[in-house]
């Protein structure tokens, strides 16, 4: 079986995708039916579906980034915020000779709930070698205050020569914030 072109009137097998002489396309689509589209602007609602669902698709990427700052920003709201004044110590006057240090710090920010979050103040010397610890329930430590707090009471029964101080708040076993000062050993009686 034959047909012909309907555009100049070759005749062309039956199975013919396009005519061989002047190029008329026989596909489901033809010209005729894709000017029909552009002249009743079918094509430019369908560019313009596109251009949107685009749009969306990278909104929505950016907003679950946008989210992830949210949450940042909620997980900042749940950090705490804390300036260190000082470390200073005493020494026991009687029975055995010990010797302890702790830390003074202004707390500016704290989270509403402090359930699950840990004070760890860690004391070091000059060579960066830890002299002692305390970890601490957050919530048993601070209380609302315009003074500093004393938190991180770490007595030994060697003198210690502390450097710097640093201190973890431990949220569920991560550490979310983390100060570290060098201590004035003037304001530690037993090292003056």
């Amino acid at each position: 079986m034959t047909k012909n072109c309907p555009n100049c009137g070759k005749q062309l097998p039956d199975d013919a995708k396009f005519c061989m002489d002047c190029g008329h396309s026989f596909e489901t689509v033809s010209k005729s039916s894709l000017d029909g589209i552009m002249k009743n602007g079918k094509i430019f609602i369908v560019i313009i579906a596109i251009v949107v669902i685009l749009g969306l698709l990278v909104i929505a990427m950016t907003g679950n980034n946008d989210n992830s700052n949210v949450e940042s920003t909620t997980d900042d709201a749940d950090h705490v915020t804390l300036t260190i004044t000082e470390v200073s110590g005493w020494d026991s006057s009687s029975g055995k000779k010990s010797y302890t240090l702790y830390t003074q710090a202004l707390f500016s920010k704290v989270p509403d709930d402090m359930n699950g979050y840990l004070i760890k103040t860690t004391y070091f010397d000059k060579n960066g070698t830890q002299i002692g610890q305390e970890t601490e329930k957050l919530n048993q430590v601070y209380y609302d205050s315009n003074y500093a707090i004393s938190f991180g009471h770490y007595t030994t029964y060697k003198l210690p020569d502390p450097d710097h101080v640093t201190v973890e708040i431990i949220k569920d076993g991560k550490t979310v914030d983390n100060y570290t000062e060098k201590i004035d050993t003037n304001k530690i009686k037993y090292l003056n």
